[in-house]
């Protein structure tokens, strides 16, 4: 539990810090740093998308065999994301020395996800269909939570698998299948600072003059989207009271992560078009365009552009009559990411 409690922690910390950046550093430096952490990011979502469906028996059985039951679990953003950002901070020294932050460093930043997960057994041919979704329940207000912190979630996915065969004693049952998943996350933090916040950042290209933007009490946003065509391949053993499984899966997603500062501009006085013209001009001289400055303030993307992640996952399920327990680690053979899950079900 004290380890579970450091990592919500230092994965908030690390999401406040980064704001940090910029009355520390040039806006080159932020926006780097930012775009770093973003791309671990992405590289993570095909994982994390894969969170849940990951039911312990290969098949179910026919109809009217079906469950139903949730997950939670989180897959890893890679420290090599993170490392920039602290060490603009001059912070990488100090965190790294720390024994409760070494796992983190080694393994990387957790990156949760949650879902409501239902299965129903075929007809006529050996296949089942599952249906998963996850979000910030009606009526719950994420936008102003204690501490200033903020979140809006949302999952949901849908699979088929075929059984090609039945087993028997050490004889594995085995399926293949294929899914879609969507998944659209954020994170933020408010009142950063106690008044304005000052970046000094670039030379405007239409007069050569110094720029400050002057920001009012920002505060900063990590967004992150993903569409996951996955497929599957799933053994199980029936040993009565466990089921244990192993599988692999590859992905092919499109999304992107980013971060944003939110906050009126208070100087300097442009408008969108201010905005779009320095960018044009910038583009011209070759410098290549700002980050996505708008009015209410800058943000940073990096896209995840369709390759293929290959994953391997195992774990056991315990089964206590129709009331059935699932423990699954998995790991990213691309990214080298982690993810764990546990999840629950009734299962008839």
């Amino acid at each position: 539990m004290r380890k579970l409690r450091v990592t919500v922690v230092a994965t908030i910390l690390l999401l406040a810090l980064s704001a940090g950046i910029a009355s520390a550093q040039d806006f080159d430096t932020y926006s780097k740093s930012i775009e770093a952490f973003a791309s671990g990011v992405a590289s993570s979502l095909p994982l994390n998308s894969s969170i849940g469906l990951n039911w312990s028996h290969a098949h179910i059985g026919n109809f009217p065999h079906l469950g139903i039951g949730a997950v939670v679990g989180f897959s890893t953003i890679p420290y090599t994301a993170v490392s920039p950002v602290l060490e603009a901070l001059a912070l990488k020294d100090t965190l790294e020395a720390n024994e409760n932050f070494g796992y983190i460093a080694e393994y990387g930043m957790p990156l949760p996800a949650y879902a409501v997960e239902a299965r129903i057994g075929g007809l006529i041919l050996p296949f089942d269909v599952g249906v998963k979704f996850g979000a910030v329940p009606a009526g719950v207000d994420t936008t102003n939570l204690p501490g200033g912190l903020s979140f809006d979630y949302f999952m949901a996915g849908i699979d088929g698998r075929l059984r090609l065969n039945r087993g028997r004693f050490i004889v594995p049952t085995i399926s293949v299948g294929g899914g879609y998943n969507i998944l659209r996350a954020s994170v933020g933090l408010q009142g950063l600072t106690d008044g304005d916040l000052t970046i000094s950042s670039f030379t405007d290209p239409r007069d050569n003059t110094e720029v400050d933007i002057v920001l009012g009490n920002p505060s900063v946003e990590y967004f992150w989207t993903a569409n996951v065509i996955d497929l599957k391949a799933h053994a199980s053993w029936n040993l009565l009271l466990f089921t244990p499984y192993v599988g692999a899966g590859a992905s092919l997603g499109f999304g992107s992560a980013g971060g944003a500062l939110r906050s009126e501009i208070k100087s300097p006085n442009f408008d969108d078009q201010d905005w779009a013209d320095i960018n044009a001009a910038l583009v011209a001289a070759g410098e290549g365009p700002l980050p996505e400055f708008s009015t209410d303030g800058f943000s940073v993307t990096a896209d995840m552009t369709g390759g293929w992640a290959m994953r391997l996952y195992g774990g056991v399920s315990v089964n206590l009559f129709i009331l059935k327990v699932d423990v699954t680690g998995m790991y990213d053979l691309v990214g080298r990411n982690y993810g764990l899950t546990l999840g629950t079900r009734i299962q008839l």
